[in-house]
């Protein structure tokens, strides 16, 4: 390991300052000439690459790792590990030439670190194997050489027949092996009225529950979390539409109260003091509990969220320990029940099971996106929740949420931190991704991936989305499952035409290259969309002069007049493919962390 020499300006603008070792060691030096350095650029240790932080998903950091400059020696490109600028051991390479950064998500640091690591590794042994190759390669060579010409063949056709058996078995998997189940599932709902009973009855709403199978809550608690800085009109909408016919609705926040009929609970009131000391975190829970609302900013009550993971599955899980399943949603999260009962029938609660939207998290697990919703089995819960006993019955684990106390802390994210005591648990995620959707309904994107997939969950609807499906459902009857291509119908696609001050385009576009003529006009940009093929919506940017494609058939959404976007949809194209698209049978998506969102 060679020691680095800095050349760093303290203060900022100042003197140059000669300095050497790691990050660590710099650090040490600067405050000796400026105790305000590393204010600005926090040091962070990204020592443990592989098992990256608990908030690798969403959080950013400056790089590298806090020194506002590059060292000023090394061994040069290509020379791989000599010299380390990670915080205190060789993880983080100084040969990059990385002068001041932009901010980069520490997910894609912590990968770039594993690979660059990997990488070396894989080096290493490739050229091992290829020692080891070309040993045996000699060695067989000479074998060869000495068989008589007729065993020669002999061996070059069994070579040749194993080969091709191989093929065969292979390519008959892939061509065989769905990713998918064609179950025939039955609704747990009663009969549905008419449609005009439906409309005798939409004053008050209450005919969406005449067919609601309640009896079925007897073996499924849910569970909806929400905060005290949202907007009440989302939830009181949610407990109006999506939440209205849970007759054992368990709402937990962060601060006690009562909306409508239901209780809702303080969970945050179950943690030690431990967990709370000065912090930022602590000066607005407490603000909370004062009913001072208006002092606490919408972000530091999302920061707050995080403590409510843990606590609120164990307390779900005392408040009802017969449940065979946990289902978990948000405020904006919209659950089709009837889909979501149909799966859960086809699954044995006594096993340790954990469902929905994969997402990647710290070290090699993954946890379900909260916003998207989650269910845990009975099974998994008690795994979750069991401590360690040891003699004369006196327990030797801490509970729950402290043995995580420090993870919670210095995580940005709850579903994270629940993702990974899960998977030290031994329950490990079961994707479902696109059945649990993360995207609101104008941002589905519809195609091969949205079509013939139940629809479980979707997240970030509107008040108006809300009520509008939850009464059509209602109408649609329950005969079948929901599919996306029912919900595209929904969307009453045939009306669409072209939008102004409207982008479809944000989310999975791709732009075509800038001598294209797509991107003269919005006309150039309908044009050149309706003659790609796998072009079935657009986005044109006036104030920038360019053209977005879009694979998939999204709603999107209204923007500002100051961004100047149009979007529009090939209508024939879209009506071409939806009529060759017909759903023989629901694709019931194995769980996957491989298929994400």
């Amino acid at each position: 390991m060679v020691d680095i020499e800095w050349e760093v300006q303290v203060p900022a603008g100042g003197p140059t300052v000669n300095v050497t070792g790691t990050v660590e060691d710099v650090y040490s030096q600067l405050k000796t000439f400026d105790p305000e350095f590393g204010t600005e650029f926090p040091p962070t240790d990204h020592n443990d690459a592989i098992e990256a932080p608990g908030s690798a998903h969403s959080a950013g950091r400056q790089l590298p790792d806090g020194v506002p400059g590059r060292p000023s020696n090394g061994p040069g490109p290509g020379n791989w590990g000599r010299v380390s600028c990670s915080y205190n051991s060789a993880i983080h390479w100084c040969n990059d030439p990385l002068a001041l950064a932009p901010i980069v998500p520490v997910s894609l640091l912590n990968r770039r670190d594993a690979y660059m690591y990997l990488n070396h590794i894989t080096e290493v042994l490739t050229a091992a194997l290829r020692r080891l190759l070309c040993f045996f390669g000699r060695a067989i060579s000479a074998s060869w050489k000495s068989l008589p010409k007729k065993r020669q063949k002999l061996a070059l056709a069994f070579i040749s027949a194993g080969f091709t058996v191989f093929l065969v078995l292979k390519l008959g998997c892939n061509l065989f092996y769905a990713d998918y189940w064609e179950w025939e599932t039955t609704s747990r709902f009663l009969g549905s009225p008419s449609a005009n009973e439906i409309r005798d009855n939409s004053s008050n709403g209450d005919d969406l529950c005449d067919s609601f199978p309640t009896y079925h809550l007897s073996r499924v608690q849910v569970v909806l979390k929400v905060g005290s800085t949202e907007p009440p009109s989302r939830i009181e909408t949610h407990i109006a539409t999506v939440t209205r016919c849970i007759t054992n609705l368990i709402v937990f926040s962060d601060h006690e109260s009562q909306i409508k009929c239901h209780r809702v609970y303080n969970i945050l009131a179950t943690l030690p003091d431990s967990f709370w000391g000065n912090s930022s975190d602590a000066q607005a829970y407490r603000a909370l509990q004062r009913g001072e609302f208006d002092t606490v900013e919408s972000s530091q009550g999302w920061k707050l969220d995080r403590f409510k993971f843990l606590p609120m599955v164990e307390r779900a899980y005392e408040m009802n320990p017969a449940a065979k399943w946990f289902v978990f949603l948000e405020s904006d999260t919209y659950f089709v029940w009837d889909n979501l009962f149909r799966l859960l029938d086809q699954f044995d609660p006594s096993v340790p099971l954990y469902l929905g939207s994969p997402t990647s998290g710290k070290g090699r697990s993954w946890f379900a996106y909260g916003g998207s919703g989650f269910v845990l089995s009975t099974a998994a819960v008690q795994k979750l929740v069991a401590r360690k006993v040891g003699s004369r019955g006196v327990y030797s684990q801490p509970p729950l949420n402290q043995r995580y106390e420090g993870l919670i802390k210095e995580d940005c994210c709850g579903d994270s931190v629940l993702g990974w005591a899960l998977y030290k648990s031994g329950v490990k995620l079961s994707g479902m991704w696109p059945m649990f959707n993360p995207h609101p309904l104008h941002g589905v994107p519809f195609d091969e991936q949205h079509w013939c997939q139940p629809v479980i969950s979707m997240h970030k609807l509107s008040l108006e989305d809300m009520t509008g499906l939850a009464r059509w459902e209602k109408q649609r009857g329950r005969k079948h499952p929901l599919l996306y291509a029912d919900l595209f119908e929904y969307t009453e696609w045939g009306n669409l035409g072209i939008k102004v001050n409207w982008d479809n385009g944000d989310w999975g576009g791709w732009q075509e290259p800038a001598p294209s003529p797509a991107h003269r006009s919005l006309e150039a940009c309908r044009e050149a969309c309706h003659n790609h093929p796998e072009c079935f919506s657009y986005t044109y940017h006036d104030s920038g002069h360019h053209c977005v494609f879009v694979p998939s058939v999204r709603l999107g959404a209204q923007k500002p007049a100051t961004l100047r976007l149009s979007a529009g949809w090939d209508l024939d194209k879209i009506k071409q493919w939806r009529d060759t698209h017909q759903c023989r049978k629901p694709q019931w998506m194995k769980p996957s962390t491989d298929r994400i969102f």
